[in-house]
């Protein structure tokens, strides 16, 4: 020991000596110079960088998000502290900190003197050698700061690096600034305690202040706190007194007997008196009064404060992509970068609000429910919200962003990231849904047919059967309401999301064709991008899981031209020195369908918020918050999964002329966090009855005053034609009914790439009248189990609607508004009747796509041509010609209760004249068939297909999806309008 001893005694007599001029001996000097070698250049001073917060804000940077530290700490400059903080700090750390060469030799001999005499350690170091000691700092060698290192030794070198340093900044800077350079580092970089790095930083977490707003006492307090921050921490002390308050006691100027200051207090009070009423500020100086006052102030602390982020949930899916953006640099948690995000505060706040709304709210009872919606303002939600009551539907998610730049403007993962009072099995209040992975039920069906419209295989005209089939076996999709309309063409069959055509749709484009649009879109599916073919034709209905803000991104391009833009969470990362780290720049695009085909389904969508194209959906959600209450054109397409497990609605206004404004594009999902079903009984609940109300709610108060716009049909590439209103294509005699419909050029009736066949449904007989034949419309390739079910609804809708199937428990229906399904039923027997095919354009010679064998699986082959060739007329047979009438039925058919002729052709014996339709069945009470309101029988996941290969496990989760054609519950659906509206 007496070694380092003597050396420590030489160094100090080599400074004290050098301070005074006097020359030392030369064994003092090697001393030194032992000591001194290998010292980190001070230049490096410069170069330090604390560890920082990173600071996220909303999209006018004004607004605080969240803060990512592994330190609380602020950064400030010198100009920002205020002369009391400095009076406070070198009063009791350095009160020659001023004058001093960033030592005390005084102080440097008396620690020495007493080492000498075995009195201990007495504590002599400055402001500046606390600074260079610091680790992170890096101004000592790691060797002498680590565990074991000596002590004399790494004093000896903390005294010279302190002069070292001192010397450089006076060089650099003068004596002046270089002092204020060290002090404002120093007050920066040292521990005040409770995770509090800095004195800004620890003047927040003691007090809940800014520096400015300290007063004496507060800041004396804090400035005795680096000696031991965990033994002075004034919380250890703090009691909470009559007025709730987190009060440390004092004994104050004049205490009482017996009474005794805590730690922290002591240390404060010598400050105070010993320091600033001593004159050992600066600029600061006590009178006797203020002392009082000071030493009798309250210490009032404000509390531990948990980091509580805005837009919680939105703040960590951000964090994903901030962590990408730094990947090379230093983290967030310490680089101390200023992040302005894509957040519309005003729409997250709108978000968070109907999300509570339809999930928080509808949970209360009695006054308190009428209390919350007195509290949140709902009064004119309160209708759809109470529909909602008893439902146990817990959960709830919500995406807006404008689909023109890809900015998120509003993320709600959960009802509420911070209710953990409510949490439970139904409801993870910290799992963002909005990133998970979720089955969008009928909300699928618009991707389903902007690729079917693409790939030239369906015009929004053409003809769909919706009959319940056997698709393969064991899987019977139906429609949620147990309802065949039979023929109906496309635009009708997504206006009212009716599943079975839409399971056609998915046979004629073929599922590998609609996940790869998909992926275009940027839909990423859970196990990998052959996930749709997996599901087959059971992707056609929302079986397929995504993720919301993935698909309400993907729904902007209906809005876009078919161009989906990537969601994006940030505009500018900065670092501390404001320089440019990351600018978004201009958005990332990807082009999913040509402008003809998303403006083909964005126009079938609009319908749904008007009236006069949608009786059911219109009434509900049209919207007046134009100026002036002017209507505002939306899109909307709402999903419930099979059992209810998932409801969601997606949706967009029209890009806005201005811009600067958003065009806005909004998905909402609601379920549990368990993916358990709500509680209904005998209740109904869809897409329509929450996500829907949810979605409008917002749009009706985001927009409100808004400029109108209208959605922009392409320019070119569109033709609009005249079609038969039942068969699609182009009327001919046997058309009743005729309607206007728009076709991407090229394809439209009459053209040379026509791709509905003129007559399609129609067969002539009984002396030349038209009767509709179903089983025309149905591909001709078709497996003999799907034509023997149309053969099967033929023989019912002879006898008009209302007629049940006795293996599925569905009924016949005319379309909304219709009185019949587009004329008369081919006769069972029109016998002596020909049946020509309506004339059209002429037939090719030849199919130049050979057609798949008919006894394959539903699932389209993947590898076929999805396109058809574009040369080629409408998809019947084009060889076959009208075979004469066979001159015996094979299998008689008796009516009502014997299954239809087996093939379209009559035989010769049939009966020319359509038999009277009696009067309908009465509608089944219990769902019929074990549809479940929607649900197909059997295992929900489709079985081995016709050719006898076995379909994957994993294939089509929830087979059968609730429409949300169906989720208008109407249950009579003929030509009268239901007296009251369910939707």
């Amino acid at each position: 020991m007496l070694p380092i001893v003597f050396t420590l005694f030489v160094l100090g007599l080599v400074l004290v000596f050098a301070t005074t001029g006097l020359a030392v001996g030369g064994a003092a000097v090697t001393t030194y110079n032992q000591l001194a070698e290998g010292l980190p250049d001070v230049a490096r001073f410069e170069q330090l960088r604390f560890a920082q917060p990173t600071v996220v804000y909303d999209r006018t940077g004004t607004v605080e998000l969240a803060r990512f530290q592994a330190e609380r700490r602020n950064v400030v400059t010198f100009e920002e502290i205020p002369p009391l903080v400095l009076d406070v700090t070198t009063s009791v750390e350095d009160r020659t900190f001023w004058t001093n060469q960033g030592y005390d030799p005084a102080a440097i001999a008396a620690a020495v003197a007493q080492a000498l005499q075995g009195r201990g350690e007495r504590g002599a170091s400055t402001i500046t050698q606390q600074f260079v000691r610091a680790p992170e700092v890096g101004l000592l060698p790691a060797d002498v700061l680590g565990p074991g290192a000596d002590t004399y030794v790494r004093k000896a070198k903390e005294i010279i690096q302190a002069g070292n340093l001192t010397d450089y900044v006076t060089k650099t800077f003068g004596a002046e600034e270089g002092k204020q350079r060290i002090i404002t580092a120093y007050l920066n970089q040292i521990n005040y305690g409770h995770n509090a790095y800095g004195i800004s930083a620890a003047a927040d977490v003691y007090f809940g202040k800014q520096l400015e707003e300290l007063t004496p006492a507060e800041a004396a307090l804090l400035a005795g706190l680096p000696q031991s921050p965990a033994t002075l921490d004034p919380y250890r002390f703090a009691e909470t007194d009559t007025e709730g308050r987190l009060v440390v006691p004092t004994c104050g100027s004049d205490p009482a007997e017996g009474c005794v200051d805590v730690a922290p207090i002591v240390r404060r009070d010598y400050i105070l008196s010993q320091g600033l009423a001593a004159g050992q500020g600066r600029w600061t100086q006590l009178t006797e009064a203020e002392l009082k006052a000071a030493l009798d102030e309250p210490v009032v602390l404000t509390g531990d404060k948990p980091l509580i982020y805005k837009a919680p949930h939105f703040v960590w899916a951000m964090k994903s992509q901030l962590d990408q953006v730094l990947s090379d640099r230093e983290p967030a948690e310490t680089g101390g970068y200023r992040v302005i995000t894509t957040l519309d505060m005003r729409a997250q706040q709108l978000g968070e609000r109907f999300i509570e709304a339809a999930t928080i709210v509808p949970q209360l009872s009695g006054g308190a429910f009428d209390q919350a919606i007195r509290e949140r303002d709902l009064g004119r939600d309160k209708s759809w919200i109470r529909v909602l009551q008893g439902k146990e539907v817990k959960n709830g998610a919500l995406a807006a962003l404008d689909y023109r730049t890809g900015d998120v403007l509003s993320y709600v993962g959960s009802a509420g990231y911070y209710r953990d009072d409510l949490a439970s099995p139904k409801f993870d209040p910290k799992v963002d849904v909005a990133a998970a992975y979720r089955q969008p039920g009928s909300a699928w069906k618009p991707v389903l047919y902007a690729t079917a419209f693409e790939e030239r295989a369906l015009t929004a005209g053409s003809a769909l059967l919706d009959v319940t089939t056997s698709f393969a076996r064991e899987w019977q999709p139906k429609n949620a309401d147990l309802a065949e309309r039979g023929p109906i063409r496309v635009r009708e069959a997504l206006h009212y999301s009716l599943n079975i055509p839409a399971i056609r749709a998915m046979d004629r484009v073929g599922p590998a064709a609609v996940g790869e649009a998909a992926q275009r879109a940027g839909i990423a599916f859970s196990s990998g991008p052959d996930r749709m073919e997996q599901a087959g034709l059971a992707g056609a209905i929302g079986t397929v899981e995504v993720k919301l803000l993935e698909l309400t991104a993907t729904y902007g391009a209906f809005g876009n031209g078919g161009v989906v833009t990537q969601p994006r969470m940030i505009l500018k990362v900065t670092d501390d020195a404001g320089g440019v780290v990351f600018d978004a720049g201009t958005p990332v695009t990807r082009k999913v369908w040509s402008p003809q085909a998303a403006w083909l389904v964005g126009d079938i969508l609009r319908g749904n918020t008007n009236p006069d194209e949608n009786i059911f959906w219109g009434p509900a959600f049209q919207m007046f918050n134009g100026p002036g209450g002017a209507y505002r054109p939306l899109q909307l397409k709402t999903g419930t999964t099979n059992d209810v497990k998932d409801l969601s609605a997606y949706g967009l206004a029209a890009q806005p002329d201005d811009p600067a404004k958003p065009a806005i594009t909004v998905g909402v999902w609601m379920g549990n966090s368990d993916n358990t079903p709500p509680k209904l009984g005998d209740a109904t609940l869809f897409g329509t009855d929450g996500p829907a109300r949810v979605w409008h709610a917002f749009l009706r108060e985001y927009l409100q005053g808004e400029p109108v716009a209208e959605f922009q049909r392409p320019g070119k590439g569109l033709v609009q034609s005249t079609i038969d209103a039942w068969s699609g294509g182009r009327p001919g005699e046997w058309t009743r009914e005729s309607v206007r419909e728009w076709f991407i050029l090229g394809t439209e009736p009459g053209s040379r790439n026509a791709i509905d066949e003129p007559g399609l449904l129609y067969r002539q007989a009984c002396g030349g009248e038209w009767y509709v034949d179903p089983l025309k419309a149905e591909k001709k390739n078709a497996p003999e189990q799907w034509k023997a079910d149309v053969r099967d609804w033929t023989v019912r809708a002879r006898r008009g609607e209302g007629i049940r199937s006795t293996p599925y428990g569905t009924l016949t229906r005319f379309f909304y508004g219709k009185n019949d399904f587009g004329g008369p039923i081919i006769p069972a027997d029109p016998v002596g009747c020909a049946s020509p095919t309506p004339s059209g354009e002429p037939l090719p010679s030849g199919d130049p796509t050979p057609r798949p064998d008919p006894t394959r699986t539903p699932r389209p082959d993947p590898t076929r041509t999805p396109r058809p060739d574009p040369t080629r007329t409408p998809r019947p047979d084009p060889t076959r010609t009208p075979r004469p009438d066979p001159t015996d039925d094979p299998r008689p058919t008796p009516e009502p209760t014997l299954r239809p002729c087996d093939r379209p052709d009559p035989p010769p014996r049939c009966n020319p004249t359509p038999e009277p339709t009696p009067e309908p069945e009465p509608s089944p009470t219990d769902g019929g068939g074990g549809g479940g309101g929607g649900g197909g029988g059997g295992d929900p996941s489709p079985p081995p297909d016709e050719g006898g290969s076995t379909a994957s496990p994993t294939a089509a989760l929830a087979a059968v999806i609730l429409p949300d054609p169906s989720e208008s519950r109407v249950r009579r659906l003929g030509r009268r309008r239901p007296a009251r509206l369910l939707l």
